[in-house]
């Protein structure tokens, strides 16, 4: 067993859980109850000849959410994002040719939406964010970090891959071929699940991310099983794994405050 491998399991936590909790939570302090994800009005940025569409929370450092597959920055969960605008200035946006933002019709690649993600933070004169992927944004998150690591400060993977050629990825990439190949699906979506296909993936280059890391998964992730982000751990420097018992794919919609308390702590973190 490898030194880097003794530190792993150290450093895996298991959250136990004796199922999925009401992921609106139990908040009712006043700030609360009158947050909602459009509560802040939808602003653009010409981004590489598309204009991305974002919204802002909070006050802070600046913390990025990238969103997954099919997702828009209004599918986030309310309290995931309430809780971690309490200390952040918390920055959602749609990838190109989804929701708010438009499409220029160039073909998808997780690089182009990594430099549109770097051009939002040009264009919002950030010159370094922390930054928090789910799913295919865990996938975007590390394209950043390797390829404009000047942008990045702490990192957060949420039911991250490698690659969706991973073995433990199978479901996934059944997914993805299934709405590549449907014609009935919008032509984005089709867009978005080839670029994944076709996307070479980061193994080799995981080493490259020299940010302090963290990567959340749940016991019952289907599409993204907890051995890929303890393999990927094992090959980024500085990185923590927290495995959530019962925890599904992209686990803060259904445990939003222990991912956003996990984030937080991490983030946080001095050392």
């Amino acid at each position: 067993m490898n030194p880097k491998t003794v530190l792993l399991l150290v450093l895996i936590l298991t959250v136990l859980f004796s199922g999925c909790t009401d992921i609106y939570g139990e908040k009712t302090s006043k700030e609360f109850t009158e947050f909602s994800l459009d509560s802040s009005p939808v602003k653009y940025v010409s981004v590489k000849g598309v204009e991305l569409g974002y919204r802002e929370f909070g006050s802070g450092e600046p913390l990025v959410l990238i969103m997954g597959f099919g997702g828009t920055m209004d599918t986030w969960n309310t309290t995931f994002v309430w809780e971690l605008a309490q200390d952040y200035r918390v920055i959602t946006f749609d990838n190109r040719g989804v929701g708010y933002s438009s499409d220029s019709g160039e073909n998808y690649s997780l690089e182009l939406f990594a430099s549109d993600t770097a051009g939002l933070l040009e264009a919002l004169e950030i010159p370094k964010a922390n930054v928090f992927g789910t799913s295919m944004g865990a996938s975007i998150a590390q394209e950043l970090a390797i390829n404009y690591p000047e942008k990045v400060d702490k990192l957060i993977f949420s039911s991250a891959v490698y690659s969706v050629n991973a073995p433990e990825a199978r479901l996934l990439k059944s997914m993805l071929e299934s709405f590549a190949g449907n014609s009935g699906m919008s032509p984005p979506i089709r867009k978005q699940a080839d670029a994944n296909l076709r996307w070479n993936g980061t193994y080799e280059r995981l080493p490259e991310i020299r940010n302090k890391t963290l990567l959340l998964v749940g016991t019952e992730d289907e599409y993204t099983p907890p051995g890929i982000s303890l393999a990927m751990a094992e090959r980024i420097p500085e990185a923590e794994v927290i495995v959530f018992e019962g925890g599904k794919h992209s686990g803060e919609r259904y445990f939003p405050e222990e991912y956003s308390e996990a984030a937080l702590n991490f983030l946080k973190k001095r050392t």
